[in-house]
């Protein structure tokens, strides 16, 4: 893959938030907002996929001033703006200002299986839906407005996890054989229906090639194992140096290019993705 295959033909950026577009710690995004404007300019969606709330992704999209598809709860449902695409996907339906694909599951029925569970073996975890807004706005470093909003959700439950590795092991064979997904976040672990940052990321793909003219190809960015999923639907994974922890590591990296960032955060993602775009935009100067 050479450096004129990114000033030609389409490509889509799907990105993990927290600790890769912005902070772990602040949530700041400050060293990626030139960039970001630039790849506006030259037709570059960048498509946000994170295990936060529409709520809060709506907040976040006006913040950055991105108008693209967006992805909420690790891959649950996709939002796309209504009248994006010249025609509405085959499998989405409409809500308010969005056409929605949901391939995850009710929240309802997540808190209705950890409730039986909880009855059963225990819940050594602080779950969202049964915290306050104070306790979130500690566990998150979130301001409090910001932890209600995170709140507000409707495919999946994160679990700030208070026992042992051991109890965590079994809590995720007991809920995928009751047909759920867990998934490890920087922070949580997430409980969801069958679905993953990477396969709505292919879902949402096909919407472009489907709607849109193009080979569509795909650069994922991302700093934690629940992105594992979406850094292997890519044609390119960049993978952000985490705040904590080792890099998560592609079992196959053989089928695509694999780029790692020294910094953390934003400046790691602008490290590893300004440099593919460069021809592009040769007015780009360095921050």
């Amino acid at each position: 893959m050479t450096q004129n295959d990114f000033s030609h033909g389409h490509w889509l950026i799907v990105s993990d938030l927290d600790g890769t577009l912005l902070d772990h710690c602040d949530y700041s995004h400050g060293p990626v907002d030139r960039l970001l404007e630039q790849l506006d300019r030259h037709g570059v969606p960048v498509l946000l996929n994170s295990s936060k709330t529409r709520a809060e992704m709506l907040d976040l999209r006006r913040e950055l001033s991105n108008r693209h598809p967006f992805i909420v709860e690790n891959g649950s449902a996709i939002f796309i703006p209504a009248d994006y695409f010249p025609e509405k996907p085959a499998a989405a339906r409409n809500r308010g200002d969005f056409w929605i694909i949901e391939p995850g599951a009710p929240h309802k029925e997540l808190l209705a299986y950890l409730q039986g569970d909880a009855r059963e073996h225990g819940a050594p975890y602080l779950h969202f839906s049964a915290a306050s807004a104070d306790e979130l706005a500690v566990a998150t470093g979130l301001q409090p407005d910001q932890a209600a909003a995170a709140q507000r959700r409707e495919y999946s439950e994160p679990l700030l996890w208070r026992g042992s590795e051991a109890e965590k092991r079994a809590f995720r064979r007991r809920a995928a054989s009751a047909g759920f997904r867990t998934l490890e976040g920087g922070r949580f672990l997430h409980l969801l229906g069958p679905t993953d940052k990477g396969a709505a990321t292919l879902q949402l793909l096909d919407c472009y090639r489907h709607c849109r003219p193009g080979d569509y190809r795909l650069i994922a960015a991302g700093d934690s194992p629940n992105d594992l999923d979406m850094l292997a639907a890519a044609d390119v994974a960049v993978i952000v140096r985490p705040q904590h922890g080792a890099a998560p590591v592609l079992e196959d990296d053989s089928t695509r290019r694999v780029i790692h960032s020294r910094h953390r955060g934003p400046a790691g993602w602008r490290e590893c993705i300004e440099p593919l775009f460069a021809p592009l935009f040769s007015d780009l100067k360095p921050q």
